[in-house]
């Protein structure tokens, strides 16, 4: 995302420069008021440009680029002088009742911080007023976030991936015999976006399954970004409820995975797995055939060469949707009412065609243009779709187009998120919390808010209900994860 850490960090500095200017006794001290407002305007002036050059990242030429790392180097010394302005107002609320001497000395250092706040800002307008010599946008304006929208659809609709089910359990459910091993894997491939872990919950959460397999298990293996194989981690993700770890060694593994697995006609779903070393994973998957017959491994994995190594002849190759389907999926989130405007339902079916028939892809776009004018559908069709047409890799420009529409403050708060791994369960509330303690937002409301935009644009998928029904916590598509 290039420059998305700089713009959380300007969302901290138009925070800290409000609550700066709350604190009525620190501005009437220094007389900073005027100061911290003209800072204000200028860092929302750069916050616009950071916009359109995040927007623009991968066509910035060397010259573009060293203008923003000096944009982004000057947000940086406002944030420490901010960040010296907020300790000492709070050391003199900690020792309003001490000796006066401190309001003496309190008194000279807000006057020099003020000094520095102006000279801070100074620097931010001369860099922010070279923005016209670099085409730089200062007028960035987000699609707007239509309330409307509030309860009336999910993202995690799952369209036209029945026969999919209907064959993979059929395989699971096959008959045994005395040529079949207790334990079989088979690999679910396809390239992302395409839903391969939804088809994956779908199979193990049949009704078929649970009937049929005396111990289910999930978990997300997630090695595309390892550095090397790790035969402790993986297994150590496999055993439950127990205290094995990375320090462990090998024979208490052994030992853990036979007590949980030894005899028991299980189904482990092994997400993401990306290893394609054969040794590796054979090492990996003798510590597994301890099943009872009629066990099976399922993988679901983006890469054939690990699809082909894991499941020999049971590979299932996941493909897009079919035409009426992809069109099915975009109608169902794009549109508001049964009632369909002519000319976006023909600009609608040009715009899915560039999905190449990828639910994310599909679920995305119409996400983002969910209540929206009739003209910003068009723009998005002149525009976006040429925009798309640029490269192979359509996923990743529509994850990134989706991204550039988030207004700034939003796009603080998702990429924070990328100080959780991978699969990683997040608490819906927590993560407020963490907002709020870094300044993004301001309520708890407020966060609500921002979470459901997010969830509604599908940048947060895999929702737990608490026992009100309310949402207890999320996950984030791994191919977001990869945008953060």
């Amino acid at each position: 995302m290039g420059v998305s850490t700089t713009l959380s960090l300007v969302q901290t500095i138009l925070t800290a420069i409000q609550t700066l200017g709350l604190m009525h006794s620190v501005c009437s001290i220094s007389n900073c008021k005027s100061e911290l407002d003209d800072l204000h305007n200028t860092v929302e002036t750069v916050r616009a440009v950071l916009m359109d050059a995040d927007a623009k990242q991968d066509s910035l030429n060397f010259q573009e680029k060293n203008y923003i790392q000096e944009l982004k180097d000057a947000v940086y010394d406002a944030d420490d002088v901010l960040d010296e302005f907020l300790t000492l107002a709070k050391q003199k609320q900690l020792r309003r009742n001490k000796v006066k001497s401190f309001f003496s000395r309190f008194k000279l250092l807000t006057h020099r911080l003020s000094s520095k706040v102006k000279m801070v800002n100074d620097k931010l307008n001369t860099i922010a007023t070279k923005s016209d010599k670099f085409s730089f946008k200062v007028d960035c304006k987000p699609l707007k976030f239509t309330k409307e929208e509030s309860s009336s659809f999910l993202c995690d609709q799952i369209i036209g991936r029945e026969d999919d089910v209907e064959n993979i359990i059929g395989v699971l459910l096959g008959s045994v015999n005395v040529d079949h091993p207790p334990v079989s894997s088979l690999a679910i491939v396809g390239m992302g976006g395409l839903g391969k872990t939804a088809l994956a919950q779908l199979v193990y959460n049949d009704p078929r399954i649970s009937d049929a397999f005396e111990l289910k298990r999930w978990t997300c293996i997630g090695d595309q970004d390892e550095q090397k194989w790790s035969l402790k981690g993986y297994l150590g993700k496999v055993v439950k409820g127990s205290s094995i770890d990375d320090k462990s060694s090998l024979e208490e593994m052994h030992h853990e995975v036979k007590g949980q697995l030894e005899g028991k006609k299980y189904l482990l779903v092994l997400d993401d797995v990306w290893t394609e070393t054969y040794n590796e994973w054979q090492q990996f998957e003798g510590f597994l055939k301890v099943g009872g017959s009629g066990s099976w491994i399922i993988v679901t994995t983006r890469s054939k060469t690990t699809a082909e190594m894991i499941g020999g002849d049971r590979v299932h190759v996941l493909q897009g949707l079919s035409k009426p389907e992809s069109w099915h999926l975009f109608e169902r989130m794009a549109f508001h009412t049964e009632e369909r405007d002519d000319e976006l339902v023909k600009l609608g079916k040009e715009i899915v065609k560039k999905c190449t028939n990828v639910p994310l892809a599909i679920r995305i776009v119409a996400s983002l243009l969910r209540g929206q004018s009739k003209s910003k559908w068009l723009s998005f069709h002149d525009k976006g779709l040429d925009y798309l047409s640029e490269t192979n890799d359509t996923m990743t420009r529509i994850l990134k187009l989706s991204y550039d529409q988030l207004n700034p403050s939003l796009k603080a708060c998702f990429a924070y998120c990328a100080i959780f791994p991978k699969d990683w369960e997040i608490g819906k509330q927590m993560l407020i919390r963490l907002w709020m303690a870094q300044g993004y937002i301001n309520t708890e409301n407020l966060g609500e808010e921002y979470f459901l935009i997010l969830f509604q644009r599908c940048f947060f998928h895999d929702l737990l209900e608490d026992e009100f029904g309310g949402i207890d916590s999320f996950k984030i598509h791994d191919l977001l994860h990869d945008l953060l």
